[in-house]
């Protein structure tokens, strides 16, 4: 492709009357002008609805596509569907794009010859303040195989925001889930099956976007993207055999790491033991370790757990 390649930009917008204008100007904005706008109104109710319509008529690359609420992963999927663009990048109505973020990325996922780039990205809240010494601190360089699938199995250091991919990569993944299950961290799990399945990453060293934090964005509620996690990790196991060793790997270590820092209550724990141990297919456990938990202490529990673990050698 060109460095003129047309750019669809897909965002999803629910409710955004507060927040989706800005989102809309940082793309007007950019120094790269050759881009499609594909807004996806996810069924609202305020007058997102409208702030779209005012947009369309005062400029032909932006276009506006409705349905019922399906959740971001459903309406990114129809965004896709309408694009045009050899590329896709991805901005919720409520996030921000420096002005140069097409024009540089374009420029490095031709150079680089890789599949996806991505970037840093600001953190700001509700006061439209961008504070520049705030980052998501994303790595930098070329990420691909086994050694980029266990780093990003660790934690999900892509910030969807900031990403540039390949249409027809996304497309050959099947585009993201629509599962409710996985309603927050559906990106996570498109990254995650493109490193499966060969594509390569760049990790811009720039940081090109900034993340609005903000009590109702959909990713605002960490806890819960936390606890999406595990049916990520299942569902990849189930779709990719050739990748469930370091996947199961990575479940046993969460699950470890989440324990040993007393971060769940006992009802958080035992939700933890159901969901961990019924997707693995141990489902006679349950009861059995739930009356473990429940009679015994943090510590002999924790120690029963892990000695279970490495008898159940996963």
């Amino acid at each position: 492709m060109t460095q003129n390649s047309l750019i669809s930009v897909i965002m999803p917008a629910y409710n955004a009357e507060d927040y989706i204008q800005h989102a809309i100007n940082s793309v007007i904005a950019q120094t790269y002008h050759n881009w499609e706008l594909i807004i996806i109104d996810d069924g609202s109710k305020d007058s997102t609805a409208e702030i779209i319509a005012q947009n369309i008529k005062q400029d032909v690359r932006i276009k506006s596509f409705y349905q019922q609420n399906g959740k971001q992963g459903k309406a990114r999927n129809l965004g896709i569907a309408h694009s045009k663009g050899f590329y896709i990048a991805f901005l919720d109505s409520d996030d921000l794009w420096m002005p140069e973020k097409l024009s540089v990325q374009l420029e490095e996922i031709t150079t680089k010859s890789v599949d996806l780039v991505f970037s840093d990205s600001y953190i700001f809240n509700d006061n439209e303040i961008i504070d520049r010494t705030k980052r998501v601190n994303t790595p930098s360089g070329f990420f691909s195989g086994k050694v980029a699938l266990i780093i990003l199995l660790e934690i999900n250091w892509i910030p969807n925001l900031t990403v540039l991919a390949k249409k027809d990569k996304l497309l050959f993944v099947n585009g993201l889930s629509e599962s409710l299950k996985i309603a927050n961290a559906e990106d996570y799990h498109l990254w995650l099956k493109m490193l499966i399945k060969g594509c390569v990453f760049y990790g811009s060293d720039k940081t090109l976007a900034a993340y609005r934090v903000h009590g109702k964005s959909s990713t605002s509620d960490d806890r819960s993207v936390g606890q999406q996690t595990p049916e990520v990790f299942f569902d990849l196991a189930k779709r990719y055999p050739e990748a469930k060793k370091l996947i199961t790997k990575a479940i046993v270590k969460r699950f470890k790491y989440s324990y040993s820092r007393g971060l769940n209550t006992r009802s958080d724990l035992n939700n933890a033991i159901e969901v961990y141990f019924s997707n693995l297919q141990k489902q006679s456990y349950v009861p059995f370790l739930k009356v473990v938990n429940y009679f015994f202490g943090t510590r002999v529990t924790k120690k029963f757990l892990n000695l279970l673990l490495k008898l159940l050698n996963i």
